[in-house]
């Protein structure tokens, strides 16, 4: 999951604070205490799924390699080797070759634009 369950405490303090100002205003603090309380319990049980959520959307995942190069399992990682990057690397002149207008290719409109301008008068005198 994203985060930590710091970020679970802050969402629920937060809701806490709040609720305590805005009931406190109004009610006997007794009465404002729970109502902190249970918006504490709301907010610190909901970061969970929005946690999830966050995670499924942006696609993180933990990594193998820990922060010294070395894998979970305390072996070190070899870096991955290129054969081509190595040819690359000594006559990176000849490999570069720049972008002509022949290699680009050219994109046909899907609808011919006096189609598109009709459809568009119809709809707009509807």
């Amino acid at each position: 999951m994203l985060g930590t369950i710091w970020i679970n405490l802050g969402l629920g303090v937060l809701a806490f604070i709040v609720t305590l100002a805005a009931a406190g205003a109004g009610n006997v603090w007794l009465v404002s205490f729970v109502r902190a309380g249970i918006a504490f319990a709301v907010f610190f049980l909901a970061a969970f799924p929005i946690r999830w959520v966050l995670a499924i959307i942006t696609h993180t995942t933990a990594s193998p390699v820990g922060e010294a190069g070395e894998a979970a399992s305390g072996e070190p990682v070899a870096p991955l080797e290129n054969p081509q990057q190595d040819s690359n690397r000594e006559d990176p002149e000849e490999s570069f070759s720049p972008l002509s207008l022949s290699k680009m290719e050219k994109i046909q409109p899907i609808e011919d634009p006096t189609t598109v301008a009709e459809v568009v008068r119809r709809l707009s005198d509807e």
